[in-house]
């Protein structure tokens, strides 16, 4: 089964994702602030069984309490772990299918590249519905780190940034960072800065690595369709063209032309 999640951002958010992957189900996470007719789409083309929502949504449940007890393991790596959907800006929405083993592959890599120190604080600021907060949400607890989830996107860190003072890494799209960089909003115990999503520019490279404390800036990619991220570069100074670096662990990149065949060294062709 596949289980709609539509809530406020917020620690249920969190608590209701895990809830969903303990029970053996995949889930759908809707952002309560997308249009009616988005929200419509996607809970009707993933065929989603039930929706969680608010209790604040549900009149009279605000009391209700109910004990159950701890579910044991189940599903197999090959089981739905959840269902996101494709911005649409070339078409229609899709929605990708993501199993058990792909969201695990990912995060051993990320527990592998990111030290238990930098994964101790992550700032979750990401829609649910974008595939960068399935790193957001999930890499820091496998690893026993503290989830920072903002109840209005990058924003809070502007509006509220006591909240934030155990954020040791910030994982965003580069023109929120920019926005964050110009505004004086980057946690000051910020060490790491992941960028995805959008081309990176060296400028905004170099600023960001002038911050106090920030010790690393990387560039990560990836569809959604590859588990948030394909590739990812470490530590880039800003001095050029930005990389985007090298495939996660256990997989591997190809160049190739327009009838898939492997291009020469050097020569242009699609990752």
């Amino acid at each position: 089964d596949v289980v709609g999640v539509c809530l406020p951002r917020s620690c249920d958010l969190v608590v209701g994702l895990l809830g969903v992957l303990k029970s053996g189900a995949g889930f759908v996470a809707v952002d309560p602030g997308y249009p009616a007719e988005r929200v419509a789409f996607m809970l009707e083309d993933s065929g989603v069984s039930l929706v969680l929502r608010s209790l604040d949504d549900v009149p009279g449940l605000s009391g209700v309490s109910v004990e159950c007890g701890r579910p044991g393991v189940v599903g197999v790596p090959g089981d739905v772990a959840y269902v996101i959907y494709t911005s649409g800006s070339t078409g229609r929405p899709k929605g990708v299918v993501i199993e058990h083993r792909q969201v695990v592959a990912m995060l051993s890599w990320a527990g592998r590249v990111f030290s238990r120190e930098v994964l101790s604080g992550v700032f979750a600021g990401t829609s649910v519905s974008f595939d960068l907060s399935v790193f957001e949400l999930f890499a820091p607890l496998t690893v026993g780190g503290t989830v920072f989830v903002s109840p209005d996107s990058a924003l809070d860190l502007v509006e509220n940034p006591s909240r934030y003072e155990g954020v040791s890494l910030v994982n965003t799209v580069p023109s929120v960072m920019r926005e964050l960089v110009v505004a004086g909003a980057v946690p000051a115990g910020v060490r790491v800065v992941n960028l995805a999503g959008e081309p990176l520019s060296s400028g905004l490279v170099r600023d960001v690595c002038a911050l106090p404390g920030v010790e690393a800036v990387n560039n990560l990619y990836g569809p959604s369709e590859d588990t948030t991220y394909s590739t990812f570069a470490m530590s880039v100074v800003g001095d050029g063209r930005t990389p985007i670096g090298v495939p996660v662990d256990g997989t591997s990149a190809y160049v190739l032309d327009g009838f898939l065949r492997l291009v020469p060294f050097g020569a242009v062709g699609e990752l």
